[in-house]
Formats: C-alpha cells, structure tokens, sequence
C-alpha cells in the first residue's frame, strides 16, 4: 500500500472512531468530541495479552485501520462505510 492510501486509510479510521464514540457517549458529550480531543475519550492501553498472545484492542484506531484494509480488497476507499466495517 502506498503512502497516499494509507493516509486516506487513517483518515477514515478516525472518522469511524468519531462515529462510534458518539454512539457511546450522551448528547451533551458527544458535541464537544473533535479530531483533536477524541484520544481523551479512548484508554491508554491500545493492546490486549490473551491467549498467550498481543492483540490489537478492539474500537482503537489501528483496529479500524485493520478493518478497513480488509474491507479495501472489495470496494474503493470511497465507497466503504461505517457499516462495511462493524
């Protein structure tokens, strides 16, 4: 993948990871949840140990940026959705 697609790819992981928070998050909240500011609302561990192995943790940005790399083998970055990838 080349540098121009994985910066779309980060991109679009951020956006759903703005998505999901606002689901997670009550009205009020999810009004002042930017770009800038969504790493406050997320845990500071990224990983999991399990099963005697790391994993990446579920709703983080690498964990969407996984998602969408397996769902851009179908369809073009355009057309992916939020509901492509959960």
């Amino acid at each position: 993948m080349n540098r121009k697609l994985s910066k779309k790819v980060k991109k679009k992981s951020i956006e759903f990871l703005l998505d999901w928070l606002k689901t997670m998050l009550i009205e009020s909240e999810s009004k002042k949840l930017s770009t800038k500011n969504y790493k406050n609302y997320l845990p500071q561990e990224t990983h999991v140990f399990a099963n005697g192995r790391l994993l990446v943790s579920s709703f983080t940005p690498r964990w969407f940026q996984k998602k969408i790399k397996k769902v851009l083998k179908r369809k073009p970055i355009d057309k992916i959705t939020y509901n492509d990838i959960i």
